[in-house]
């Protein structure tokens, strides 16, 4: 009796919280925010300019000429977002929806911080924060638990969007 517990004690073994990463893939998951980054910050610009510019103010200069910045932001955060999953699945990560979710959510209006720079400090802010976005969340998604995970990646968001408020 004794030797079965003995025996059952030996066949148990820890289990990290955390699911094991390969070598670089944080770095890789950076590099890859910062495409999307760059991605998305050229996106705004050149939709901002070349389609919703001459689309929505015209030669009239009509009101809604106002929302230009946030039509050209929306659209280029969505197909950022398309792309952050591609890049994500290509690269093999732990959990890639539940990043690109998160990192779009919370940078989502990042161009109000943008908005007075010149193309090529909005395009240097836009690789850092997006970089930083899913290099985070997917350092948080590595929590083995889906519902602890889940729970942690929605406070930070939480956390990165009241950092807009201040």
């Amino acid at each position: 009796m004794a030797d079965e517990k003995r025996v059952e004690a030996e066949e148990v073994r820890r289990v990290s919280p955390v699911v094991n990463s390969r070598r670089g893939e944080l770095v890789r998951t950076l590099l890859a925010g910062v495409g999307v980054g760059v991605v998305v910050s050229l996106l705004v610009y050149l939709l901002e300019q070349f389609v919703f510019a001459p689309l929505l103010c015209g030669q009239n200069g009509s009101g809604s000429c106002v929302n230009v910045t946030a039509y050209s932001s929306a659209v280029a955060m969505l197909v950022g977002a398309l792309a952050g999953l591609v890049s994500m699945t290509t690269l093999q990560v732990y959990r890639p929806l539940l990043i690109v979710l998160a990192a779009t959510i919370s940078l989502w209006g990042y161009y109000t911080l943008v908005v007075g720079m010149t193309w090529y400090w909005m395009l240097l802010v836009a690789a850092i924060l997006f970089g930083l976005a899913y290099a985070l969340f997917a350092w948080l998604a590595r929590i083995r638990s889906f519902i602890v995970a889940l729970v942690i990646v929605i406070v930070m968001v939480v956390l990165v969007r009241l950092m807009y408020l201040v």
